[in-house]
């Protein structure tokens, strides 16, 4: 290949622009050094935001059972299974116990209820439980029930 020629026919010198191996090298070892520091905090924000979803999801799902047993006129029984990890909803009959659904709790947090059944009824009424949620990282979020009004209330703890 020619070497380019500028209008007057001398050779004219050409400066190829770029980035130089070490100097890439520079930049992918920072990228990396910022990525091994902060990979924790989000790790730490994922778990706590996964906390925070599955209360309102066991919150939301308690709601539910109690509207759907005034509806229905029938009392429902909520079975929380640690060895399992799930809770299981279903509709209490006096032949058998029809299932309505169940829910996995995930797996980095623990659950810990003064009662492992609970029952909502065609009244409204809910039995009085107490339910704390752990993440890893030692956040803590409790469920309460009113019991006789039937509400469900979360409370966030540090």
């Amino acid at each position: 290949m020619a070497p380019p020629y500028n209008i007057q026919g001398r050779v004219q010198k050409v400066i190829l622009k770029g980035f130089t191996f070490i100097e890439i090298l520079i930049v992918v070892i920072l990228i990396g050094i910022l990525t091994a520091f902060s990979l924790p905090k989000f790790q730490s924000t994922f778990r706590n935001l996964q906390l925070s979803s599955f209360s309102y999801q066991l919150q939301t799902l308690m709601i539910y059972l109690c509207e759907r047993s005034i509806i229905e006129g029938k009392t429902i029984l909520v079975v929380i299974d640690n060895e399992k990890r799930e809770i299981l909803a279903q509709i209490k009959t006096k032949d058998l116990e029809a299932k309505l659904k169940t829910y996995r709790i995930p797996g980095d947090i623990t659950m810990e209820s003064d009662q492992q059944r609970i029952l909502f009824y065609p009244d409204g009424q809910i039995d009085k439980v107490t339910i704390k949620l752990t993440n890893p990282d030692g956040q803590n979020i409790t469920l309460t029930t009113k019991g006789v009004f039937g509400g469900v209330k979360i409370l966030y703890e540090k």
